[in-house]
Formats: structure tokens, C-alpha cells, sequence
């Protein structure tokens, strides 16, 4: 098990609990909110128990935010963003089979709309998703952070 955030505010902030097994990958729970500062959503994840013991992937992008996760005892690290990192998370997320619990409302809305941005010009889909509700998605691909350097792919600064 793990957790994974992408941070935001006019942009919901989303937590997820993630877990694997078996070469499958499981959204547990989810914590989705907008214009809740960091203090307000580690009040929410201690109250619904997520656990301290596990690692969080965070977005690198708010090294402030994730000193806060760490104050209040979570093991909370930045991912580490290069070119290329979002096309490679997605890539090995494709490989898995992903199974999301019906109570992560806000992840299924976004999965659902996920679409990929079209060339303009010759009407061909590109390898990037269109950034928009895209937010339980960036958590997701946080998640992998250390799965990828496991398999060895790696991202420069």
C-alpha cells in the first residue's frame, strides 16, 4: 500500500490510497477536495485513518506543502518530474489491470473523461493527455514513482 497526492486548491487536491498485488493495481480510497488549504486535508486524512506508516508520492512542484505531510508524520517525498516522465508513467500504467472502489467517486468521474489531445493540424492523437480534471490522474501516475526506477526507467532533472 501507498499513498499519492497531487497538490492543488482552485484545482482539487487529491489523495489517493493505493494498493498491489498480483500485478494489479488497486485505488482504495480517495480524499478529493477544493479550496481546502494543507492543514485542512491532513485534518481529513487523520480522520479517515490513512496511515502514517505508508510512503506518499507527492507532487515535487510544493516542496512546502510536502514539508507540512511531514510534520504531521507522513512519509511524504516529491516525485521526480523530467521530459517524458508523464508519457512513460502512463505507459506502464497501461500495462496494469486498475481496479478503483466505487466510493472514489471523483477518480471514476475523471477516468471517465480522460482524453488525449489531438493535433490540431492533421486531426492525430497525441502521447499527452488534455489537461483538464486531470487530477486523481497525476496522483495515480505519483503512485508508480519507484515502480518505474524499479524497472529502469529514470528521470533526469
Amino acid at each position: 500500500m501507498r499513498l499519492s497526492q497531487d497538490f492543488g486548491f482552485n484545482h482539487a487536491n487529491v489523495v489517493l490510497r493505493i494498493g498491489f498485488k498480483d500485478g494489479e493495481l488497486y485505488i482504495c480510497n480517495e480524499i478529493y477536495a477544493h479550496e481546502m488549504d494543507t492543514s485542512e486535508i491532513i485534518k481529513i486524512a487523520n480522520s479517515i485513518g490513512l496511515e502514517k506508516t505508508l510512503f506518499m508520492y507527492c507532487d515535487s512542484a510544493e516542496p512546502d506543502r510536502i514539508k507540512m505531510w511531514k510534520s504531521a508524520g507522513y512519509k511524504a517525498k516529491g516525485v521526480k518530474k523530467g521530459p517524458g516522465s508523464v508519457k512513460a508513467q502512463i505507459d506502464y500504467l497501461k500495462q496494469l489491470r486498475i481496479h478503483v472502489h466505487p466510493s472514489c467517486t471523483n477518480t471514476i468521474k475523471e477516468i471517465q473523461q480522460w482524453k488525449w489531445k489531438q493535433d490540431e493540424r492533421t486531426g492525430l492523437y497525441l502521447d499527452e493527455p488534455v489537461e483538464f480534471m486531470d487530477d486523481a490522474m497525476a496522483a495515480l501516475r505519483y503512485s508508480i514513482d519507484n515502480k518505474l526506477k524499479n524497472n529502469g526507467i529514470s528521470f533526469l532533472k
